[in-house]
């Protein structure tokens, strides 16, 4: 594997820690739920996606970005 590819990949699960870390404390919601929140999110496929370059981008700049998703009601595969 290239270095650059562990890049990303490092780069993705320091800001998937930190997102869902703030999902917890913002949405009081559990471990379990937070991680489908967010993986289920249309801004967590973009950051998966090295050609967008989310990947670089803060994690406060992506979990503003997930909000501003939650806020518009636009998640996939989520069901009430």
């Amino acid at each position: 594997m290239k270095q650059s590819d562990n890049n990303f990949e490092f780069l993705v699960e320091y800001i998937t820690t930190r997102v869902v870390e703030w999902i917890i404390r913002d949405q009081a919601v559990g471990l379990e739920e937070a991680l489908l929140l967010f993986h289920n999110s249309e801004i967590f496929e973009k950051l998966c996606e090295k050609r967008t370059g989310l990947y670089i981008e803060s994690p406060a700049y992506i979990y503003e970005l997930l909000t501003e998703e939650l806020r518009r009601g636009t998640l996939r595969g989520m069901s009430e």
